[in-house]
């Protein structure tokens, strides 16, 4: 009885072993694969943060944000990342106007940073700080500019077998020389068609090509150029060549006059610098900033390659980089009579200096001797005394 009892007792042991033991080894096991469930779950989710962080961090350009800063507030977090992007903002802007992709007029800019890309005083021949200076002393020179009889029938040979060629700004000035009659103005001649410009100067003849007509026909210019005998050419480009890449559009002016002296050599060429909009009233990237690019460069391959250039973007402008708006005709940039008034004096001043002519004084009425004025004098204090 008593060993029974003891086996008993023996057996509840073991018993109560094993289910320990089985439970302690379940529990533990337990634990393991939920931590092994887990950990995977939490790289995961760290992975795909970086990842996110890093994308961002590369179109900002600004370093990945440490883990600490993650702890921060909703708000403090998007304010921190507006002012990290601003930055980057006004340099893709920067960037954009310096290679002159996207560049946009300032009444279609969204913030002062934007305005100040397209609204700079432009860097051309004249420095803006002396821009207004500049403008308001050559048109009171223009304005007082006198050249004798005998002078002024050299400036307008100095104009034999010239041709004008350009766009819609240099058709107007071809309909205002038309209707005047100047005979410096009746002595030019003009190749000029509204949308002309150095790109589609090279087109082939088509129904869809836009060469000025001569004899009735399209031509390219240098072809007519040939046909009309021309010896000087004063051409007028950029308004329609802005829009596409720079560097492209300027080298197109070389090619341009390589062409033209092909077919007629040893022309004369000059250069006319393109005219500016009014003040906000570009359109993309036909505005004033790149005008203003367009004209220093090709001002400076002038200088190069031995053309005459005549600054007539800055005579006619605000002094601020855009057309003075007394010489608009329809609120964008095509110009009136006064603005053609201004373009005939500078180039009978341009005639004159390439052929070294120094103006004449305006002759003034001769003074009348010292003894006739006291005796005019005389007759004028004695009149009262008779009087009395």
């Amino acid at each position: 009885m008593i060993f029974r009892r003891i086996a008993n007792i023996l057996i509840a042991v073991c018993v109560a072993s094993s289910v320990c033991g089985c439970a302690s080894s379940g529990q533990q096991q337990t634990q393991q694969i939920e931590f092994e469930s887990i950990e995977p779950e939490t790289k995961e989710e760290s992975s795909e943060v970086s990842i996110a962080d890093v994308s961002v961090s590369e179109a900002i350009n600004e370093p990945v944000d440490s883990g600490s800063e993650e702890t921060a507030s909703e708000g403090e977090s998007e304010e921190t990342t507006d002012e990290e992007q601003q930055p980057s903002s006004d340099d893709e802007q920067n960037e954009e106007a310096q290679n002159n992709e996207e560049a946009q007029s300032a009444n279609d800019s969204t913030s002062q940073d934007s305005e100040q890309v397209v609204s700079v005083t432009p860097v051309s021949a004249v420095p803006p700080s002396t821009a207004p200076v500049y403008v308001s002393e050559t048109l009171t020179a223009l304005e007082n500019m006198h050249y004798s009889d005998e002078q002024m029938q050299q400036i307008i040979n100095f104009y034999d077998g010239a041709v004008f060629a350009g766009d819609s700004v240099m058709l107007g000035f071809t309909k205002y020389a038309g209707k005047s009659d100047d005979p410096l103005l009746k002595k030019f001649k003009f190749l000029t068609a509204g949308s002309l410009s150095l790109h589609n100067s090279f087109w082939e003849v088509s129904d869809k090509s836009v060469h000025p007509l001569y004899q009735g026909a399209q031509h390219p210019i240098w072809e007519s150029m040939q046909m009309m005998g021309a010896n000087k050419a004063f051409l007028f480009f950029g308004i329609n060549d802005v829009v596409y890449d720079m560097d492209e559009s300027v080298s197109l002016y070389s090619q341009l006059v390589d062409k033209i002296r092909e077919f007629n050599p040893g022309m004369d060429i000059t250069v006319i610098s393109a005219t500016y909009t009014l003040k906000d009233m570009g359109k993309n990237k036909l505005n004033n900033t790149n005008l203003a690019e367009f004209n220093r460069r090709v001002q400076a391959l002038a200088s190069e390659s031995g053309w005459g250039y005549i600054d007539m973007a800055n005579v006619l402008s605000d002094g601020q980089g855009n057309l003075a708006p007394e010489y608009c005709s329809d609120g964008f940039l095509h110009e009136n009579p006064k603005a053609y008034d201004v373009w005939t004096k500078m180039l009978i001043r341009y005639a004159a200096d390439r052929l070294g002519l120094q103006e004449t004084p305006v002759e003034t009425p001769a003074e009348a001797p010292l003894e006739n004025a006291q005796e005019a004098m005389g007759d004028q204090t004695e009149a009262p005394a008779a009087e009395q």
